[in-house]
């Protein structure tokens, strides 16, 4: 019976993954002596594993570009690296407009726009409350002057009631 003569349902098709694992020799020792005794009786697998040792290492055969990828890819890579550092970004832009004034003079016109933002927003600022009536203001003073008037009657009255009581006690004395 040939190896293509077999079915693929015979009992060793369990071990195919062991079979690559042997052919790496990523196998336990216990399982390794196991696959090795196996192979000895199973025509099948062993041209399995005869198999995979011809297709693998095609596969696993890693691919090197030519030198002149290389050098293309480098040639890329510093063009893309000198536009980077030509090319600069808006805030470099103004603050190299600024670079030649020395700092006293930068600091004098910060506080200038702060003094003229602290002047022109003061309004801003404030919280809005309602500017007082002047009517009300007029009619809340005369109020206020009874409420003086009236204070002034009572200490009269305190006095008054000092005198009499005073007078009191001098004629009983």
């Amino acid at each position: 019976m040939s190896v293509q003569d077999k079915p693929a349902s015979q009992p060793c098709r369990n071990l195919e993954e062991d079979l690559v694992l042997y052919y790496y020799g990523e196998l336990s020792e216990s399982d390794r002596r196991n696959c090795e005794a196996h192979l000895k009786d199973c025509e099948y697998c062993r041209a399995t594993l005869a198999a995979m040792s011809k297709l693998l290492p095609m596969t696993a055969a890693h691919d090197e570009p030519p030198p002149a990828f290389w050098n293309d890819y480098s040639r890329e890579v510093r063009q893309k690296l000198d536009l980077a550092a030509e090319r600069k970004s808006w805030w470099r832009r103004i603050a190299n407009l600024f670079a030649p004034l020395p700092i006293p003079a930068l600091a004098t016109g910060a506080v200038l726009l702060l003094a003229l933002a602290l002047t022109f927003g003061k309004g801003l600022w404030q919280p809005s409350a309602p500017a007082p009536d002047d009517e009300s203001f007029m009619e809340v003073l005369p109020i206020a002057e009874q409420l003086d008037f009236f204070s002034d009657m009572e200490l009269l009255d305190n006095l008054d009631l000092l005198e009499t009581l005073g007078g009191q006690g001098n004629g009983t004395a």
